[in-house]
């Protein structure tokens, strides 16, 4: 038996989400699908985090525990072969037995993407915001995702009905990143609840457009009707995995 770390890419349009569901296509059910064909005996795959619907990743990380004699150059060019077009292997490298792309994981970082202009084309992939954002706007996102970085209770910012031990989250790295015609959230914590990055987008995105939302005072709150909506899926990306 060896272990593999696989660092993923994928258009999540297609997918309802990573993890494996009967009936369902999930990025994680291809593949079980791809390696079963190289593996001699059962595989094991654990994804770093279990991205939703419709969901993309530019770095998803999994370890992949299975029987082979490939080499990691030859498992990936074979990967790439039997995977389907919206999901790309970047890289394979092997790693101990030990390694667990989910337990190991130091910080992940995710991306919420809007693009500041009515858009045919991108709809699917940033959140289109017609009225685009000012440079006052833009000022008021950053003084409101201040209040994100630390360690806080984020339960505000969950999807209702979570079911996690705890609610405890520490974001080390929030900034807006501007490439006009391109805006973007970017937020870095050793873990992420339910939704809570869509919530997040949807309150500081308030904040740019209504600048009628305290981040801090939705954090004091414990309230999760005081924050802000939770935005689509599509502009969302899991960026990287450190370890």
């Amino acid at each position: 038996m060896r272990n593999f770390k696989l660092t993923i890419e994928y258009d999540g349009s297609g997918f309802s989400g990573w993890q494996v569901q009967p009936g369902q296509r999930t990025v994680q059910g291809k593949l079980y699908d791809a390696l079963g064909e190289i593996a001699t005996g059962d595989v094991r795959i654990i994804g770093s985090g279990r991205t939703d619907t419709g969901v993309h990743a530019v770095g998803q990380v999994a370890n992949a525990e299975l029987e082979t004699g490939m080499t990691t150059g030859i498992m990936m060019k074979a990967l790439r072969g039997k995977l389907p077009r919206d999901i790309f292997v970047r890289s394979v490298e092997e790693v101990p037995l030990s390694f667990n792309a989910r337990y190991d994981a130091r910080s992940r970082t995710y991306h919420y993407i809007f693009i500041d202009r009515p858009t045919a084309l991108w709809r699917n992939y940033y959140h289109e915001v017609p009225q685009g954002l000012s440079p006052e706007g833009i000022e008021a996102m950053n003084a409101q995702i201040a209040s994100i970085r630390g360690e806080h209770d984020f339960a505000p910012f969950a999807a209702s009905g979570s079911n996690v031990k705890t609610t405890i989250c520490n974001i080390s790295r929030a900034e807006i990143i501007e490439n006009r015609p391109l805006v973007t959230l970017a937020v870095t914590a050793d873990r992420f609840l339910y939704n809570m990055m869509r919530s997040l987008a949807g309150s500081v995105l308030r904040a740019g457009t209504l600048g009628d939302v305290s981040i801090a005072g939705i954090l004091a709150s414990g309230d999760r009707c005081a924050a802000g909506p939770t935005l689509p899926p599509g502009a969302l990306y899991l960026m990287e995995v450190k370890y």
